[in-house]
């Protein structure tokens, strides 16, 4: 018990002599000056002033994207939430738009779709008559990513959707 009591009594004096407090690395604004402050109360080595700026001139970059990233939450302020989901999977998804050259259906039934951009996408299952009329030779179309990977072939004039994969 003794122990116990001569280590916290020793601890809590070193916290007492030490230059700088948590307190005071907790209040810096600057993400970096406030982890360095942290660094130097752990190692008791500082971090020099040239990594220092370095990171510094990053980080002007990174307001300049706070900033436009400010302004698009101005934007959307008073709307809806399940409008603001909308536009921000809008804006995040990654997809491809481009026209079907040509179909052809596989042995197993699956149909092929080749693009003008000589890609060649298969859908993952057997396509009813009703869908495959959707997407016709020379239709526009766009592919996305779906949720839990693969891609949805989406028809720009109806929004009829199929799962595809790449072939080639």
């Amino acid at each position: 018990m003794k122990k116990y009591f001569l280590l916290t009594v020793a601890f809590l004096n070193f916290n007492l002599m030490a230059d700088v407090k948590i307190e005071d690395c907790a209040s810096i604004v600057s993400d970096i000056k406030r982890l360095a402050c942290y660094d130097y109360l752990v190692t008791g080595v500082s971090k020099t002033s040239e990594e220092l700026s370095n990171n510094s001139e990053n980080k002007i970059v990174k307001v300049d994207e706070i900033k436009q990233s400010s302004s698009n939450a101005d934007s959307n302020f008073g709307l809806p939430r399940n409008k603001i989901k909308e536009i921000d999977k809008i804006s995040s998804r990654n997809s491809l738009t481009s026209y079907i050259s040509s179909i052809s259906k596989t042995y197993a039934g699956k149909s092929r779709f080749k693009l003008q951009n000589n890609q060649l996408w298969e859908s993952e299952s057997i396509l009813s008559q009703i869908k495959l009329n959707n997407f016709k030779k020379k239709n526009q179309i766009m592919i996305e990513e779906a949720n839990m990977g693969g891609f949805w072939m989406i028809n720009k004039a109806s929004k009829i959707k199929i799962k595809v994969k790449r072939i080639s």
